[in-house]
């Protein structure tokens, strides 16, 4: 997993270089931070992020990678933090928690594929959402185990352009039979469900070489900066809030089916 760092003293980043490789199974990697190919986190010395005007122009939902650095409390609790000075075993403890702590490592390398990457869909240009589709209709599996959510999804995936088939599953394990026995175009996936949670379930599903670029939009009534890493972590594509929003939902739907025609023709 790839580290980036903002701000940091150079004494600061050979620290934690050296921290990095006690980490089990090296699984932390410090990279110089490249705005055109962000990495998976970014460690942000201080909790002042107008300090950094490099980071202006982050996608809203990479906010959610940010993890600040500095003593005490940041006023945005909103934001994952770290303790300063840097501990060994707390900025590993850290890094751990909000990447599944205790993870596995070849579950972790599919999981940040850059095919994978978390909200990848924010960066299509908005003249791709209207890009003339060659395919006749969309395969959709909504896997939610309220039947009210169920309808909201199907109401508003039949104001596509095109026709839409869906599929409905109310459990983790149900979903993975459909995903076995069906082809899907992408997948609406809750996170709190009964029996195994959607970030497990992503996780499982992703371990099928044929849903490697399937766009998978976990559904949550909340998002916190730890759910979304999880969600990066267990390879889902995007997020969408519960109540649905009209509007949001069609923007995003617009991007993902858009995406479908561009990169899974093959």
């Amino acid at each position: 997993m790839q580290i980036g760092s903002i701000g940091f003293p150079e004494d600061q980043r050979v620290k934690l270089e050296k921290i990095f490789k006690l980490s089990k199974q090296t699984r932390y990697t410090l990279v110089d931070p490249d705005f055109d190919n962000l990495p998976d986190l970014m460690l942000v010395f201080g909790f002042d992020l107008d300090e950094h005007p490099e980071l202006a122009n982050l996608p809203s939902g990479y906010h959610s990678r940010l993890i600040l650095v500095g003593r005490g409390r940041p006023h945005d609790k909103s934001y994952t933090c770290l303790g300063y000075p840097l501990v060994s075993s707390r900025v590993l403890r850290t890094l751990d928690s909000v990447t599944r702590e205790n993870e596995e490592m070849e579950c972790a390398t599919p999981q940040t594929d850059e095919e994978n990457r978390f909200s990848k869909y924010d960066d299509i240009s908005p003249e791709a959402e209207t890009l003339p589709s060659s395919r006749s209709g969309f395969n959709v599996l909504v896997v939610d185990d309220n039947e009210i959510m169920q309808q909201a999804l199907d109401a508003e995936l039949q104001l596509l352009p095109l026709p839409v088939s869906v599929h409905f599953a109310a459990t983790g394990e149900e979903a993975l039979e459909k995903v076995a026995a069906h082809s899907y175009d992408f997948i609406f996936l809750d996170v709190v469900m009964p029996g195994i949670d959607g970030f497990e379930t992503c996780a499982e599903m992703r371990k099928h070489p044929d849903l490697k670029k399937t766009p998978i939009i976990m559904l949550t009534s909340k998002t916190s900066p730890m759910d979304e890493v999880k969600g990066i972590m267990s390879g889902c594509s995007t997020y969408l809030t519960k109540p649905i929003e009209h509007e949001e939902f069609q923007k995003v739907i617009s991007r993902v089916s858009n995406w479908v025609d561009e990169f899974q023709k093959a």
